[in-house]
């Protein structure tokens, strides 16, 4: 079904409140999957150690409302946008989120192909492996549940 709106993604990483363990992990992606659904927004969520890198996908205004939203939860601190710009498609289209629980040099890899933004708005878009290395990750996590 073609998209009504343009769509952005979005790509930030967090430092995870001490709040924050796999084990209320699960009931975060539950909630996020359902608003994300609503909002017509898709993406992964990837944890290691304490921190957390996702990537959203969406109509405007409601990728900058959720964005908004992700700054104010207690849940997580030090919030960074990695990337923010126009898609053609979505890369995770039947995704409402994703997520998996990786190692820390996995969230590396993914965050060192990223372009560094030089001023708040929007940013180059992410490198096409990024995109290709998340959409084949989580195939595999689909496969493998």
């Amino acid at each position: 079904m073609p998209e009504s709106s343009p769509l952005f993604s979005l790509v930030y990483r967090s430092e995870a409140s001490r709040a924050v363990h796999e084990v209320t992990l699960g009931a975060l992606v539950r909630k996020a999957r359902l608003y994300n659904q609503q909002a017509r927004i898709t993406g992964m969520l990837l944890y290691a150690k304490g921190q957390f890198l996702q990537l959203l996908e969406g109509p405007e205004p409601a990728l900058s409302d959720l964005y908004a939203r992700i700054n104010d939860d207690a849940r997580h601190y030090d919030v960074t946008t990695l990337s923010y710009g126009p898609v053609e498609l979505r890369s995770f289209g039947r995704w409402p989120m994703a997520y998996a629980s990786v190692d820390a040099a996995f969230l590396e890899k993914v965050a060192r192909c990223l372009p560094k933004p030089a001023a708040v708005g929007l940013t180059a878009e992410p490198c096409p492996e990024v995109a290709l290395l998340l959409r084949d990750f989580a195939k595999e996590q689909e496969q493998a549940q």
